[in-house]
């Protein structure tokens, strides 16, 4: 099985203090766009979704908030208890990787589009 981690930032504040509405001295406001500059960066994720459903739609596809470093951590320890990636490699990922629009391939950091598919290819074939 392939497991494939795209870090993108949520569109909007889901939960935290103000639950996505914030208070200023005129009233509610609501933060539903708070995140609306990722949006580029979410497109270009977005393409590599459905690129990779055409290449295999069984492939684990999940998305993660950078932000979330619990589920990061939890993502890179699963797949060096599989054996995918060293320790030493899963600890620099989370700390040094785990940025917007960061791609994972069982573990390992895609730097380019094009070797993502690349990787992808190599790993359905073995």
């Amino acid at each position: 099985m392939i497991d494939v981690m795209m870090m993108r930032a949520e569109k909007e504040i889901g939960m935290g203090c103000c639950g996505g509405v914030c208070s200023d001295p005129d009233g509610l406001i609501n933060m539903e766009d708070e995140f609306s500059h990722h949006d580029e960066e979410r497109k270009k994720l977005q393409q590599l979704y459905l690129k990779t459903l055409e290449i295999d739609p069984d492939i684990n596809i999940q998305f993660m908030d950078p932000r979330n470093l619990l589920a990061a951590a939890a993502y890179f320890w699963q797949q060096q208890r599989r054996g995918r990636i060293p320790r030493r490699r899963a600890l620099t990922s989370l700390l040094l990787h785990s940025t917007y629009g960061a791609v994972f391939v069982n573990g390992e950091y895609i730097a380019s589009a094009g070797h993502y598919e690349e990787r992808l290819l190599e790993l359905i074939e073995s």
